[in-house]
């Protein structure tokens, strides 16, 4: 059976009194399964502020409100 779960991979300080944080939802193949050269699969990406920056207002990629403006790339 696969092993899904949630990883940090970046965190950013953009405005807000905590950092946000990047998110990734990995699967792990079984171990029966295991391939060396793929250990994960990434299914899916989320920033942790994302729905608190969406009710305010604020824009960014994670919001939806400007896609142009990433911070986790600036």
């Amino acid at each position: 059976m696969a092993t899904i779960a949630w990883e940090t991979v970046a965190q950013v300080w953009c405005g807000r009194p905590a950092p946000a944080k990047l998110l990734e939802e990995r699967v792990y193949a079984a171990d029966w399964l295991n391939d060396a050269s793929a250990p994960f699969h990434v299914r899916a990406r989320k920033c942790s502020l994302e729905a608190e920056c969406r009710e305010t207002g604020l824009a960014c990629r994670w919001t939806g409100f400007n896609p142009n403006y990433d911070p986790f790339r600036a």
